[in-house]
């Protein structure tokens, strides 16, 4: 069954598409299918990675957390809660439903996230500004804190533009397949924390 006829939601496409490339296959059939890739996709490691002029964030995603040189956090309660530190910053912030409410630092992150058929969008207040992004297979655009991204899918990767601080670079935006093991708020949360500073 392809894609146009299934119409799975964002999630899910997403993890077919992944695990998909990972394997060098065309799609996915079927849920069980779909497991079965996930299982057979496995990387050692899994890791979000950002790279561009001059910069890398990396972060080890795994259902539990995600650890990296600057991110430290752990997911409790199967993500209703969201504790460690970012940046040096430290973070704890509750989870319910589709809403993301607490501290990082000295200030407050909120966000929602709204999943659609084909798209998360999420809002909220990240680094303290009001921040609105979308993130689909084809593509991530929006403001996300201190950060505008224009992202195009290019085979695994996310690859533009951002823009922080008044400067334009070229960004290139990994995500792993076990970051579809989180919540989508708890995806939200995630990349707010990890894609909204320089």
């Amino acid at each position: 069954m392809s894609f146009a006829r299934f119409e799975p939601s964002f999630r899910l496409a997403l993890l077919c598409s992944v695990a998909a490339l990972s394997a060098g296959i065309a799609g996915c059939a079927t849920t069980s299918s779909t497991q079965k890739l996930h299982t057979a996709s496995g990387i050692p490691e899994q890791r979000f990675t950002m790279t561009g002029n001059g910069f890398q964030t990396t972060a080890l995603i795994t259902k539990g957390g995600a650890q990296g040189p600057s991110v430290d956090i752990g997911r409790y309660e199967d993500g209703k809660a969201i504790r460690g530190t970012v940046n040096g910053r430290p973070l704890n912030i509750t989870v319910s439903g589709t809403h993301a409410d607490g501290q990082w630092g000295s200030g407050p992150l909120n966000v929602d996230v709204d999943e659609q058929e084909k798209q998360l969008k999420m809002t909220g207040l990240v680094a303290g500004r009001p921040s609105t992004w979308t993130a689909t297979l084809e593509a991530i655009q929006g403001n996300i804190g201190h950060c505008s991204y224009d992202m195009r899918r290019s085979g695994q990767d996310y690859v533009g533009s951002r823009s922080c601080a008044g400067g334009i670079s070229p960004v290139t935006v990994e995500f792993p397949s076990t970051i579809l093991e989180w919540q989508p708020i708890n995806i939200a949360v995630l990349m707010a924390l990890l894609m909204s500073t320089p």
